[in-house]
């Protein structure tokens, strides 16, 4: 099989392209329920509300690295329901009038980055479980994963910029 990075980096792509094609309005609803998403993971994982959570399942038994695997499999169902509810159902609906290719493109690896960029993260976390994934990485993969969304931005990033973009929403 193939590096990992090449897998995610296809996906990103894939929604580089559904971003020229949906156009920016529309992405920006998406981004800002990712956001959300992202938000409640950290919050629920590595935030003061996580800690206890955690604590609570060590001390009941639990193993650090089925705990890890536990908080991966929630965050990726998660971020594949939230993600798929966003693109599929009505969503939030930004203003703007007309095309604009590169904002949309722009919009849509940022869809990208996030979606893929979280998964990877929570799965590289948590050592790929129900995978088999060689851990020699090569120099791209170990710099990549560095800048995955929820390795450089906390909670408090994601609920800021998710209610930012809310009140931009509102303000018309």
């Amino acid at each position: 099989m193939g590096p990992v990075e090449v897998v995610f980096l296809v996906v990103i792509a894939i929604f580089g392209a559904v971003g020229l094609v949906r156009g920016y309005q529309r992405e920006l609803g998406v981004t800002t329920m990712l956001l959300i998403t992202l938000f409640i993971l950290e919050f629920l994982t590595d935030g003061p509300f996580g800690a206890r959570i955690n604590g609570f399942l060590l001390d009941a038994g639990m193993t650090a690295s089925s705990l890890e695997t536990m908080w991966a499999i929630v965050a990726v169902i998660m971020i594949l329901v939230v993600t798929f509810i966003s693109y599929q159902g009505l969503g939030l609906v930004y203003p703007g009038s007309g095309k604009n290719a590169f904002v949309s493109l722009l919009v849509g690896l940022i869809n990208g980055y996030l979606f893929a960029g979280s998964i990877w993260y929570y799965l590289a976390k948590a050592n790929y479980p129900f995978a088999d994934v060689v851990p020699d990485y090569s120099s791209f993969y170990n710099f990549f994963v560095q800048i995955l969304p929820p390795a450089i931005f906390g909670w408090e990033f994601f609920i800021l910029l998710a209610v930012t973009m809310m009140i931009i929403r509102v303000i018309k």
